[in-house]
C-alpha cells in the first residue's frame, strides 16, 4: 500500500471555502494525510479537524494587498507564500483545487508535473529546500524591480519607466507557472517532471469531464495521484449551475463521497463571457 512521503500544505486568502476546497481538503484527510492549511485571514467553511495555522508564520502580509484584495492580488501572494513555505519546510505544496486520487508517495524530494505542451504546473510542488530553483525564485521575487528574463525586453523597459515592475504588477502567471519553469529548465530541474496524467490528468480542453452528467472517471488512470479541477471550472459552475455541480457529474459524485452538500457552499467565479 503506497504511503505519504511528505507532509502537504496548502495556503487560502479569499472568500469562504467552497465545496470544491471542502472536498479537496477531506480527499487528503481521509487519506491519513498530515495537511496543513495555511490561512491568511479568517474563513468559514473549513472541514471539521483540518490542522489550520496562521500564514504569517511563514510569510509576512504583503505590502501590496489593497484593503479587499483583488483574485489578481491573492494569486501572487499564495504563489509568494508558496515559496517561502517550500524554503522553510520540505513539503508538498498543494492548491485547494488539487484533487487527491491517491497517497503521493514521491520517490525524491522533487515533485511535479507537466502541462502536456511544454509548460510545467504549480498546482502540486516539492521541491528539495537546497534547489538551486527554488533559490532563484527566491532571489527573483525579492527584487524591488522585476524584470522576467522570458519577457519581451521592450516591455520591460516600457514596464520599468512607469514604475510597474513590482511583483504584483507582472502579468499573471509570472509569479506562478511561468516564473517555474524558467527556474526549473536553467536549474536542470525539468528533468523531475512527471508526465501530465499523474497530477493533470484533464487539462483546460478536456475539463467538461469534471460536470458532465454522467461522466466516467476513466480519465484517472493507475499512475494518477490527484486530479487538477482548476478555476475555470468554478466559472462555469457559477455562470451555467448557480455553483453547483450538475448531478451525476464527478464533481457531484466525489462531493458526495466526502459527505459535502454543495448546496450548503456553491462555486464561486466571474461569470464566463457569452459565447
Amino acid at each position: 500500500m503506497s504511503h505519504w512521503s511528505h507532509p502537504v500544505a496548502g495556503f487560502w486568502a479569499g472568500e469562504d471555502l467552497s465545496f470544491v476546497e471542502q472536498m479537496v481538503i477531506r480527499s487528503y484527510l481521509e487519506q491519513g494525510c498530515d495537511f496543513t492549511l495555511y490561512l491568511g485571514h479568517s474563513v468559514g467553511g473549513i472541514p471539521e479537524g483540518t490542522p489550520v495555522r496562521e500564514a504569517t508564520e511563514i510569510l509576512p502580509r504583503p505590502g501590496f494587498l489593497s484593503p479587499e484584495p483583488t483574485r489578481k492580488q491573492l494569486a501572487v501572494w499564495s504563489d509568494l507564500f508558496r515559496i517561502r513555505l517550500l524554503q522553510s519546510q520540505q513539503v508538498i505544496w498543494a492548491d485547494l483545487d488539487a484533487y487527491c486520487v491517491r497517497p503521493y508517495d514521491l520517490p525524491s524530494d522533487h515533485g511535479f508535473g507537466h502541462n502536456g505542451t511544454g509548460g510545467i504546473l504549480s498546482g502540486v510542488l516539492a521541491l528539495p529546500q537546497d534547489s538551486a530553483a527554488l533559490r532563484w525564485m527566491s532571489d527573483f521575487l525579492d527584487q524591488d524591480e522585476i524584470a522576467p528574463p522570458w519577457s519581451d525586453p521592450a516591455w520591460v523597459e516600457r514596464r520599468r519607466k512607469q514604475g510597474t515592475l513590482g511583483v504584483a504588477d507582472l502579468p499573471w502567471g509570472d509569479t506562478g507557472p511561468r516564473m517555474l519553469a524558467h527556474a526549473l529548465r536553467i536549474s536542470g530541474e525539468d528533468r523531475f517532471a512527471l508526465p501530465p496524467e499523474v497530477f493533470y490528468p484533464l487539462l483546460p480542453n478536456t475539463l467538461q469531464r469534471l460536470w458532465r452528467p454522467g461522466g466516467s472517471d476513466a480519465f484517472i488512470r493507475p499512475e494518477t495521484l490527484s486530479v487538477h479541477i482548476f478555476g475555470y471550472t468554478k466559472r462555469v459552475l457559477a455562470t451555467h449551475w448557480q455553483g453547483l455541480p450538475p448531478p451525476g457529474s464527478w464533481l457531484a459524485r466525489m462531493a458526495e463521497r466526502h459527505g459535502i452538500d454543495p448546496r450548503a457552499a456553491p462555486a464561486t467565479g466571474l461569470p464566463l463571457p457569452p459565447r
